[in-house]
């Protein structure tokens, strides 16, 4: 996993996720792919082999402003050493994103967040719920200062029921940079109880479809919601990641449900990874 793609709107959360994504890169020797997505019409634009060039004034005053943020937002000692391209788009924040992720062959995205108590920049609130519900590749979101990033304890939050293994060896993957402590969390509650027996069940046939993970620690925790019980088991292990799945608007899936999984994303004050389960 070596292309790191950072969506940015310059903001102080971009910059966030812009230094996690210089100390991954530096830990795994990979590249940074920095964009920003501008609102320009399609009248304004040229595609020439792949490429966007602006052809009005109004675009080429655009692009060129950009470009000059670029100098100043990328001007940074702890980018030293690392490659980074930046690349500036025409296109909704969304599919701007995934185009060019799949264009670029980009493994993992990562994306600054406020979070609930500020959603008034660019790549925040329903853009990153967008990002998050339809990316088919990871998606780190960055809650926490970068200075205080660290992958030590990560939850994954599900229900691990299912065939959704594919979705979960990806996360494995990336986890793997860090070799972490990985706490398999299912939330029991009032609404949706089972016994003690029937989870014991359920994680025992996970993980004979996963033998090649030998660091997994299964863990059953009570409590009113799914959303409480896994911020306050995050809590209660101190953990540096919650790490879950979405299906997009395709309804319940096998680790959270859509509204579950925004949810935590949104309120989380601890950095989320995402992906969504593919058909």
């Amino acid at each position: 996993m070596k292309k790191i793609l950072v969506p940015v709107d310059f903001s102080p959360k971009s910059e966030e996720a812009l230094k996690v994504a210089a100390k991954i890169a530096r830990k795994i020797g990979g590249e940074i792919y920095v964009l920003h997505i501008v609102d320009i019409p399609n009248s304004e634009i040229d595609v020439i082999e792949g490429n966007q060039v602006p052809k009005g004034p109004m675009a080429m005053m655009l692009f060129e402003a950009t470009h000059h943020k670029f100098d100043d937002f990328l001007d940074k000692d702890y980018l030293d050493g690392i490659p980074v391209y930046e690349q500036v788009m025409t296109d909704s924040p969304v599919e701007g994103i995934a185009d060019f992720a799949k264009k670029q062959h980009i493994d993992f995205i990562i994306m600054g967040s406020h979070g609930t108590s500020g959603l008034e920049e660019f790549f925040v609130g329903s853009n990153t719920e967008k990002v998050v519900r339809t990316s088919k590749i990871p998606v780190l979101v960055i809650k926490k200062p970068a200075s205080a990033f660290k992958i030590d304890k990560v939850v994954i939050a599900g229900k691990f029921k299912g065939q959704n293994i594919k979705e979960f060896k990806k996360i494995m993957k990336f986890l793997s940079m860090f070799k972490p402590e990985i706490y398999l969390l299912r939330v029991n509650t009032i609404s949706n109880f089972k016994s003690s027996k029937e989870l014991d069940d359920i994680f025992e046939a996970f993980l004979k479809k996963v033998p090649e993970y030998s660091n997994l620690k299964p863990v059953i925790y009570n409590d009113y919601t799914v959303q409480e019980g896994i911020f306050n088991f995050a809590e209660k292990v101190d953990a540096d990641l919650i790490a879950l799945a979405t299906r997009g608007r395709q309804g319940i899936m096998h680790f959270l449900s859509d509204s579950i999984a925004e949810n935590v994303v949104n309120a989380a004050k601890r950095n989320i990874l995402t992906i969504k389960v593919e058909k």
